[in-house]
């Protein structure tokens, strides 16, 4: 594979072993062995334990397609591979919970990942491979014996993760380095046969790392050209995880358990009727929706919904009772003065009262993490004058104990 025992040998000369380690026709050696082995090429434990991070740059050929890319890994298996296609940014991410994909063209879009797709950047996060610290990790090694790995004699031991997922790596029998693996890939979510090689180990602050990874996984091909690696570089932790939604940070905010004085007026110049009531506001989809639900002074269940549409750049505000069992639809976006401002002028989900389509204008105001106030006003004049009728003051519940 590309000159790779050429390279072997030289590295088990740089690395002092004596012929009798160097030879293929030495004794296959157990798994306990070739873990030592493998460590002790790539660097040793203790060398590897004083890295917290690695940043790899260099060219990345993808789908026929060249570019820059920067690959940041740190401990915990954090993984963030930014790269350059059609002028535009790809991004893979994993926070050791979360794996993402940034869309191309739409900064807005952070696509969460599962399954194999997901098996498959974790395989790449393992920091710096599988056989370190592998009883922590929860991880199950078979030696599997002598193998040929694209036509070169190799080592291959089988890994299963907790995951489920299986791979056999492949190691230099000589030096003990990764050659490179089997495991699964990902053809648009559908599990195929992966091939990675890892080839041309230089040495970076005195531990080994591959300056060539090629993968290779039913029709597609991906090749990493390394140009530099640097160690311990830091990075705010925040990067590894996916970016808000789009248009949501400033609603974020309003998540969490509520007390509300809740004042309603049943026509203009009507006495106010003031209640009392608790409220949830759940974040879910990492963000990208808020819901509300709560239950009025009458008995009344209510679910509201905040979300964001980046394409038409407005904010949608969507409502729902048991006492109307219907749907009520607002669209609009900040003022000036900050207010989110939504209204059902537009959306056509006005309801009829007294021969009347009554619109409902909704405002949202003061926003901070300590509270934040709603207001309503309704129109019977399609918009044309609103008057006040129900106000609401959100203050958090402060947690017991």
């Amino acid at each position: 594979m590309r000159g790779r025992l050429r390279a072997g040998l030289l590295l088990a000369v740089a690395l002092g072993l004596g012929p009798a380690e160097t030879a293929t026709s030495a004794a296959e050696p157990t798994l306990e062995q070739a873990i030592e082995k493998h460590v002790a090429a790539r660097g040793g434990a203790e060398r590897w334990k004083a890295i917290e991070s690695l940043k790899i740059q260099g060219s990345m050929t993808h789908l026929s397609l060249t570019g820059p890319f920067t690959l940041w890994l740190a401990r915990n298996g954090k993984y963030l591979l930014e790269s350059e296609q059609h002028g535009q940014t790809l991004t893979l991410g994993y926070d050791g919970a979360i794996a993402w994909r940034g869309n191309v063209g739409d900064a807005g879009a952070a696509l969460r990942i599962g399954g194999v797709e997901r098996a498959m950047i974790e395989r790449d996060a393992d920091f710096p491979t599988p056989f370190f610290d592998y009883e922590t990790k929860g991880y199950e090694l078979k030696l599997l014996g002598q193998r040929d790995l694209d036509g070169e004699p190799a080592l291959a031991i089988e890994v299963k993760r907790p995951d489920g997922y299986a791979e056999t790596w492949y190691l230099d029998p000589v030096t003990f380095l990764d050659m490179g693996r089997d495991s699964p890939g990902s053809e648009f979510g559908e599990v195929v046969p992966m091939r990675t090689f890892h080839d041309d180990f230089r040495a970076v602050a005195s531990v080994q790392v591959p300056f060539r990874i090629e993968s290779q996984w039913h029709v597609q091909e991906r090749v990493l050209n390394v140009e530099t690696v640097e160690v311990n570089v830091a990075i705010d932790p925040a990067r590894f995880s996916p970016p808000r939604p789009a248009g949501m940070e400033p609603l974020l905010a309003i998540a969490g358990e509520w007390q509300v004085v809740a004042q309603t007026s049943l026509h203009p110049g009507a006495p106010w009727r003031e209640s009392q009531r608790t409220s949830t506001i759940e974040k879910l989809l990492g963000g990208a929706l808020l819901e509300e639900r709560y239950t009025t002074a009458t008995g009344q269940q209510v679910v509201r919904a905040f979300t964001y549409d980046r394409f038409r750049k407005e904010y949608r505000i969507t409502e729902i009772s048991d006492a109307s069992n219907y749907l009520d639809v607002q669209e609009g976006t900040f003022d000036p003065q900050g207010r989110l401002v939504v209204s059902n002028v537009e959306t056509g989900t006005w309801v009829e009262g007294a021969g009347h389509a009554v619109h409902v204008r909704m405002t949202l105001a003061d926003i901070t993490e300590a509270g934040f106030r709603i207001e309503k006003e309704i129109s019977t004049d399609g918009g044309a004058s609103w008057t006040l009728a129900a106000k609401s003051s959100y203050t958090r519940q402060q947690k017991k104990g």
